[in-house]
This record gives C-alpha cells, structure tokens and sequence, in this order.
C-alpha cells in the first residue's frame, strides 16, 4: 500500500484524457464472479451477435460475450483487467501513462467517450469511434460504433460495452460521395465542354483550349476510379508494388504541374522547396497517390493567395518529400487526420485522402508519414522512404 492508502493500482496518475487507476488482480476477480452470479446478464449479453465487453467503473474488462470470447480464444488472449483498446490492441493503447484512454490521441476516441458520458447520465451512449488496430499486415482502420449502458449488479456499477463494426456501412457511404459527387461533378464538365463543341459554339483557339480542358477532366475521371480501385486493393492487401527507379526533381516538377492546375489549386499557389536531386528506387505510381493526396489536401486547407509547397531532402538512407501550407489544424482535427472515414469537409469530404496515403506509404513503400501543425510554422506532412523500397523483388506490402 501506499502512503495514502492507496494499492500501486489504485494510485492517481496524471493522464491526457480518461482518469488513471486500476483494480487489482484480486478485486477484478471479486468483480467477475459478481457478474457470473448474474445469469440473466450473462444469457442477455451471450445472445448478442456484435462483441460485448462488461467493464468495471475503471473501464477494465470483467467479462466478455461468447463472441468476443471466441476471437480471444483465437489469438490465446486473456481480456480479464484489460481496457477495450487493449483487448482490441489499439495502436494508442500503450502510449498514455495508464494504458487505453489516457493518451492525448483518447480524447478523440468515440469509445471511451461513450462509456464516460454513460457513467455520468447514469444511461445509454452510442458513439462512432475510429479505431486504428496492430495486425500482422501493418495498421488497420476500424469503424466502429460503441454503445455503452451503464447497469448495477448487486449494488455495484459495471458499463456494458458493446461494440459494431460499421466499416462496410461507411465505405459504402464514402463510395457513394466519391460517385454522386466528384464522379458526377467531373462527367458533367465532360459533357458541358463536349455539347458546346458539338453544336459549334466554340471554334478555332477556343475549341482546342475546350478540348485540352475536355481530356484534362477525361484523365481526372480515370484517377478518380483508379484511386478508388487502389484503396479496395490495398486494404485487401492486394495492391502490387512495382519498384523503378525515378529522379526527384523531376518527379516533384511534374506533381507541381499536375495539380497546380487542379481545380483545388484554384486562386492558390503549388510551388518547388528545396528538392535534392537524386535516385529514388519505389513504386512511382503510389508515390504520386501519396504525395498528391498530401498536396489537394495542403491546397483545400490554404486560403485564396496562399501558397503549397513541395520539397524533397536527402537524408543518407532515406529520402524526405515534405508538403507544407501556412495553416494549423486544430487539436481535434490533428488527433484524427490519418483515420479513415475523417474529413473537416461536411457533405463533399471523402475522409480518405490522408488516410489512403499513410496505407500506401507505410504499408506498401515501407516508409514513414507524420505531419506537423502549430503556429508561427503552419502545416508540413512529412513522406520519409528508403531510397530502395524493402522487398521489392516480391510484390504485395513492402518488406512481405
């Protein structure tokens, strides 16, 4: 015991979000036989087809559901005293001072959130919560719905969590926005451009001018579903890696003119840093889905007459492109920029870019993404890669 009384478990930590404490190993015990003696919970719970985890009033795991239980058996795992993100090995989960939801990153975590708000209205909580998992492939995005009630149980308080995977329901969501919205958008430029040069209306410098601009948004229409089909493939870790080798600078010059005439980039500059100039061997078509999601997305957070810029630095082994805007991301945004399915842009936001390219850069190049957000310096995401992509002799993930 401590000298306040307190047992190690018991004793206060100083957290980012979630209050810090555990029980000990003989009071989780005492607390799961508390809930076997309950059988009309234990049979509600069981009949569930979603994963259910009964916590006790310090978010630790007492119990589980027959469901749950048997995706632990699987992967020989013991959910007694662990929190949720621990049984489901958030990445986070080790990162705060007393485990899953007293790290900084927690406060954007739909699911603690919920059992907190439960345990304080004394009621029923859902949230959405975007989850990023360890597996043996790399990092993978969760989204989940958390549903947690809070219920007493011989006097005492557990919180009943359940947990549904919603993943299907928003790629399906973000499918449809990628379609009805930028789909549609660019298919009708095509056709207003080809009517007018159809009925004759634009003829001489014009048409060829209208003509340019009709292929420039044929070729825009054909990214749009290739990223698409991309993303489907990664996340099934079924997206070939073909390495060459390509320069920098030249590379980075032909992002530059690529998308500084993006209809992103309108009223807003995309300009050359510093560029090393150098070989690079990596998959050249992923490197540019990578550093042009970086780079729309560095041009929708400038304001009109602000400039987005791309360099590239050698740094011994490896190489760093960097994409830098004068803007700064507000903490909440910053907590959630690589998750799947976030996006600052209500209604026509897809929520993948950012997201897409880290899939892309750690798990397929086998490289870094970070990023950087505060006042007087603005924004600067950070690609850092190999020279030579790890396991380029075989396709799939890098280093597979």
């Amino acid at each position: 015991m401590t000298e306040n009384g307190k047992s190690p478990e018991e004793e206060d930590v100083s957290t980012h979000f979630a209050p810090a404490g555990r029980d000990t190993p003989e009071e989780l015990r005492r607390r799961w036989q508390v809930v076997e003696r309950a059988p009309l919970l234990r049979a509600a719970i069981d009949a569930m087809a979603q994963v259910v985890l009964i916590l006790n009033e310090r978010r630790q795991t007492v119990a589980v559901n027959r469901c749950l239980a048997c995706l632990l058996e699987h992967k020989k795992a013991d959910p007694l005293g662990k929190r949720p993100g621990e049984v489901f090995e958030c990445v986070h989960a080790e990162a705060g001072p007393d485990g899953c939801g007293t790290d900084w990153h927690c406060a954007a975590c739909g699911a603690v959130e919920a059992i907190l708000e439960s345990g304080r209205v004394r009621g029923q909580v859902t949230r959405e919560c975007r989850m990023t998992v360890k597996a043996p492939e790399g990092f993978v995005a969760m989204d989940l719905r958390a549903t947690a009630t809070l219920v007493e149980v011989e006097g005492e308080r557990f919180t009943v969590c359940s947990i549904d995977d919603v993943g299907d329901e928003k790629r399906l969501h973000v499918l449809q926005r990628m379609f009805f919205h930028d789909v549609l958008n660019t298919a009708g430029g095509i056709r207003g451009y080809a009517q007018v040069l159809q009925e004759g209306l634009s003829t001489g410098p014009d048409a060829q001018r209208d003509l340019a601009r009709m292929a420039q948004l044929t070729d825009d229409l054909i990214e749009l579903v290739h990223s698409q089909r991309d993303l489907v493939g990664a996340e099934g870790n079924r997206l070939e890696v073909r390495a060459e080798p390509l320069r920098t600078r030249e590379f980075a010059a032909t992002l530059v003119a690529l998308y500084g005439s993006h209809s992103v980039a309108a009223g807003r500059s995309l300009v050359l840093g510093p560029i090393w100039d150098g070989q690079l061997v990596t998959d050249r078509r992923l490197l540019g889905r990578v550093l042009g999601n970086l780079v729309k997305n560095a041009l929708e957070a400038t304001l009109p007459g602000g400039t987005v810029t791309l360099a590239c630095a050698d740094l011994g082994p490896e190489v760093q492109f960097s994409v830098h805007n004068p803007g700064v991301m507000p903490p909440e945004v910053q907590l959630q920029v690589f998750q799947r399915s976030f996006s600052t842009k209500e209604g026509t936001g897809r929520g993948i870019g950012l997201y897409s390219a880290k899939l892309f850069g750690e798990r397929y190049l086998g490289g870094k993404i970070d990023f950087v957000s505060r006042e007087p310096e603005g924004t600067t995401f950070r690609v850092t890669l190999s020279k030579a992509i790890p396991g380029t002799a075989a396709s799939g993930p890098a280093g597979s």
